[in-house]
């Protein structure tokens, strides 16, 4: 249970980042056309904007899909259990 909760934590953290890294990408690359005002030019100041806006608006959803994302994954690897070790045949 605890690594499902590491994991759900972890993945809602990521998703969080990623979801920045989406805004300064589009400031940068774009401008302020996909972030605040259409006449902000893509630089720097765009990009801290678009990660500001974009993590300001959307950090619930990401969150909450890459907490999911993450506890599914760490439920997973706690479901699967190593197997033994295997003897060899031949020694």
């Amino acid at each position: 249970m605890r690594r499902t909760l590491i994991g759900a934590s972890v993945g809602a953290i990521l998703g969080i980042l990623a979801l920045a890294g989406l805004g300064v990408w589009a400031g940068f690359t774009h401008g302020g056309e996909w972030v605040a005002r259409r006449g902000l030019p893509p630089g720097w100041e765009a990009a801290a904007t678009g990660a500001f806006v974009f993590t300001a608006y959307y950090w619930w959803l990401t969150g909450a899909l890459g907490g999911v994302i993450g506890g599914l994954a760490a439920l997973g690897s706690w479901l699967v259990r190593p197997r033994g070790s295997v003897k060899s045949a031949g020694a």
